[in-house]
């Protein structure tokens, strides 16, 4: 366990799954440069884990006597927490029962996979990372995976430090697009849902970002075109560069500050 981020307790009764709201207005004029946290999903969105993922997946469903899904298959279902998106790979139904199990021999395995090679960071994400850290904006994460996976990705590409929060679908009252998860984070950096941001890679990340009030951010280097994305974010950016220069321009000032207990 990463002692630098702050531990979070298990949902017994396991994640429930929210239904998406589809009533989504961006707000164009949001002061992203003005945000004093900043949180992130990982999965195509910090990290490139399609292939880990994805092969994981088809190695717990060919154990269990399922049939395996492609890649499309595959990148559709990552909307889901890791339950309900092996219950639809292998029954077709998000809340099949069988996809508790299935999802805990894939936390299982996928979790002593992770490294740099399949787990890494995509390019120049780190240096976004890291700028954000010096000029004193807190961040956090937020994913519908399971939380030690989080901080596992985190660990390896030596970013669990710059974080208040890492916080998996185990961790949190209701995964995304549920806006509870993002509000327990945002509590954990100490900051107020209008001043933080959201990025993700997923329409249910900018529509969970929506319905906690936050600022959200849209990348398309994940599973979803720029296409796929625009409608459910307040802006899509193109590459991390871009998004650098949206969160943090030239002559931001140092706007976060840090809470001691």
């Amino acid at each position: 366990a990463d002692a630098d981020a702050e531990e979070e307790d298990d949902d017994e009764e396991g994640p429930k799954q929210a239904i998406p709201n589809s009533e989504f207005e961006p707000n164009m004029a949001a002061p992203f440069d003005a945000a004093n946290a900043i949180i992130w999903d990982l999965d195509g969105t910090l990290a490139d884990t399609t292939t880990l993922g994805f092969t994981s997946t088809n190695a717990v469903l060919a154990e269990a006597g399922h049939a395996e899904v492609t890649l499309e298959e595959y990148r559709r279902g990552t909307r889901y927490a890791t339950p309900q998106r092996m219950a639809l790979h292998a029954r077709g139904d998000v809340d099949h029962e069988d996809g508790i199990e299935l999802a805990r021999r894939f936390d299982e395995m996928y979790v002593k996979l992770v490294t740099t090679d399949t787990a890494g960071f995509f390019p120049d994400v780190f240096e976004v990372v890291e700028a954000l850290h010096k000029r004193g904006v807190n961040q956090g994460v937020l994913s519908n995976a399971c939380t030690e996976y989080a901080r596992e990705v985190m660990i390896v590409n030596g970013a669990s430090k710059m974080m208040r929060a890492i916080s998996g679908a185990d961790a949190v009252p209701e995964v995304k697009p549920s806006p509870k998860g993002l509000l327990q984070v945002a509590e954990k950096c100490y900051s107020h849902p209008r001043l933080c941001c959201y990025v993700g890679d997923s329409p249910s990340d900018g529509v969970a970002a929506s319905a906690a009030g936050m600022m959200s951010v849209g990348v398309p280097w994940g599973s979803h075109s720029r296409e796929e994305l625009e409608g459910s974010f307040d802006k899509v950016v193109d590459d991390p560069k871009q998004l650098m220069r949206l969160l943090l321009p030239v002559d931001a000032p140092i706007r976060g500050w840090s809470h001691r207990k």
